[in-house]
């Protein structure tokens, strides 16, 4: 076994990074997703930072001096930052790291609780119009040492002009802490699985009251109450249909906050998503085994009706905040492709299934819904109507949409 970053009190103040014995990193498909030995150390990994943190990642800002972490399944890597103290807990945890696996402690400047307060501040002037407040969004950076905001360069909507130096300055003054600004598009919602029916699956087209274009998320219960979940932003209430109309059932709860819609279905979900191309003639689908927490480093999948299922997305950062279409949403996830072989997301995919391999096989983890593209727009390549397509996503975790809504997946 290597073990690397098992530090106490004393060795943290004085020590940033120990060296890590790096595992070859296997290249990634083009073509499916991740290779399975990549995803079955993301597995281990991600049960390691469970452990650390003990709690969702909607919650990780409660628990003292915790700063952020990264993984890297590739490697076979966990970076853990910790401002202070390190408990005698997470020493234990990294002491017991599996064989293969390596892990480094790095003393971070901020905690994320503090990093959370700082980006609640910006949130509250952005949506005041303060002076200045020209961002689009803002979030933790893993390491401890500040925020990230984004904002449009190019006085697109109603900010004007801006440089990133200025705004950098202008949003530290505000959140206490060092912020780097990166100029970028703000986040578009991402508003066959033609015609699904029960028992209803995830990934599939909604026509929603609007009658607009959505994605069908994770089917569960709500006591014996069966549901199907969407993005809010598809709208809160009235009657959704599939793609060839008939009736999946009635909106009866939402949270803006988490872009998160909930249907009462007419019959059952099914527990599986859909997979595959957006056209895929079968109904491919793959069973949904339980509920999966998210960090920066884990690879994903996303699969929307509109544009089909793109993997090896990387998740880039947790904990952002980001104006969506004029509405301010907290703690999203942002996950980036790696590779120009796909798209991560197309408007007509909101609210659709967000997932992780459990073992690098058929086991499949819910880990949320979509709610906007974001980075650049890119060539859409083969989908299923004229739209719009972007090499990032940010999409709601499913930890916090379970816990609000009293939700069992299927």
């Amino acid at each position: 076994m290597t073990t690397t970053g098992l530090l106490g009190a004393a060795l943290l103040a004085g020590l940033n990074v120990l060296p890590v014995q790096a595992a070859a990193a296997p290249s990634l498909p083009r073509d499916g997703g991740p290779a399975a030995d990549v995803l079955a150390r993301q597995e281990v990994l991600d049960r390691l930072a469970d452990e650390i943190t003990r709690v969702p990642e909607h919650e990780r800002s409660l628990v003292p001096g915790y700063a952020g972490h990264t993984v890297d399944p590739r490697r076979g890597h966990l970076d853990l930052y910790w401002h202070g103290r390190l408990p005698d807990h997470v020493t234990k945890v990294l002491a017991a790291v599996p064989t293969g696996l390596t892990a480094a402690v790095h003393e971070a400047p901020y905690s994320l609780r503090e990093l959370r307060a700082g980006r609640d501040l910006l949130v509250g002037a952005a949506v005041r119009s303060e002076e200045g407040a020209v961002w689009t969004s803002a979030g933790p950076v893993a390491d401890g040492s500040g925020l990230t905001v984004t904002y449009t360069p190019d006085g697109a909507g109603r900010h004007g002009v801006a440089n990133a130096g200025e705004v950098s300055a202008r949003a530290a003054a505000i959140a206490g802490v060092p912020v780097t600004a990166v100029a970028g598009a703000a986040s578009v919602a991402a508003s066959t699985r033609h015609s699904d029916a029960s028992p209803w699956s995830a990934g599939a087209e909604l026509t929603t009251p609007g009658n607009g274009w959505c994605t069908s998320g994770f089917g569960g219960w709500r006591g014996t109450t069966a549901v199907l979940l969407t993005a809010s932003h598809c709208g809160t209430y009235g009657t959704y249909r599939t793609g060839a109309g008939a009736v999946v059932g009635t909106a009866s709860d939402s949270d803006t906050g988490l872009d998160t819609t909930v249907v009462d279905v007419n019959g059952s979900p099914s527990g599986k998503y859909f997979d595959g191309g957006w056209d895929n003639s079968t109904g491919y689908a793959k069973r949904v085994v339980g509920a999966g927490r998210n960090n920066v480093g884990d690879l994903v999948c996303a699969s929307g009706a509109m544009s089909g299922i793109h993997c090896s997305l990387r998740i880039t950062a947790t904990d952002v905040a980001a104006e969506v279409n004029g509405q301010w949403r907290t703690d999203l996830d942002t996950a980036t492709r790696t590779d120009d072989s796909t798209v991560a997301v197309a408007k007509g995919d909101s609210g659709g299934p967000v997932v992780a391999s459990v073992n690098g096989g058929a086991d499949i983890q819910a880990r949320g819904i979509i709610s906007a593209g974001t980075g650049n727009p890119v060539v859409c390549g083969s989908v299923a109507a004229p739209t719009t397509c972007w090499d990032s996503l940010r999409f709601v975790p499913i930890a916090p949409i379970v816990s609000k809504f009293g939700l069992s997946l299927a």
